[in-house]
């Protein structure tokens, strides 16, 4: 599965029906290349296409969750709070359940890989559960100490266990920061 595919299986799931163009403007992925991963992603029973557009089935819900997991991704989300957070003309940001431990030795490898293929910035955090909060790894700063919005949207984002790790990547578009997050993933 690609990072394009993944990437409008998440839009889909995020925004409902929508069409190639709206689904290009979203993405920052060619028309030509929606049109495609569409027609693919039809074959599979993943989306259906209609006239107003194309939409989520649930083998395609389904399908999206076992490319996660196979990634070794809990759960990807769209999340707002971290834009003041970055010093960056950051329009998207994507956090991320990491399934994997995440070495706090290997972090500037991993951040120039997401840098690479991407992402405009980066955090790598881990949540304690004592304190209940994100230790911004590397840096030994709580998340809540910077931005309290971010925190909270962390929080809310799902099956979070004591010690997981969490990816959030911004940037400008969002192909560049899945497959940046995916790239990431497969590094770690």
């Amino acid at each position: 599965m690609s990072a394009e595919e993944l990437t409008v299986l998440l839009i889909l799931k995020r925004y409902g029906r929508m069409g190639r163009y709206s689904l290009s403007s979203v993405s920052g992925m060619g028309e030509g290349v929606i049109r495609r991963v569409l027609s693919e992603l039809k074959v599979q029973g993943a989306v259906r296409i209609m006239r107003g557009g194309a939409e989520l089935t649930a083998k395609g819900e389904e399908l999206l969750r076992n490319m996660l997991h196979g990634l070794g991704i809990e759960d990807i989300r769209e999340v707002n709070g971290f834009f003041q957070l970055f010093k960056c003309e950051c329009r998207k940001c994507y956090a991320s359940l990491i399934m994997r431990d995440i070495n706090e030795d290997s972090v500037v490898r991993l951040r120039d890989i997401a840098i690479k293929n991407g992402s405009d910035a980066i955090l790598f955090l881990k949540y304690v559960c004592p304190q209940n909060r994100f230790l911004i790894l590397k840096l030994n700063n709580y998340l809540d100490e910077l931005s309290i919005d971010a925190s909270r949207e962390l929080l809310n984002l799902g099956n979070i266990s004591c010690d997981k790790s969490v990816m959030v990547v911004c940037g400008s578009r969002s192909y560049q920061l899945i497959r940046s997050l995916i790239n990431t993933v497969i590094s770690i």
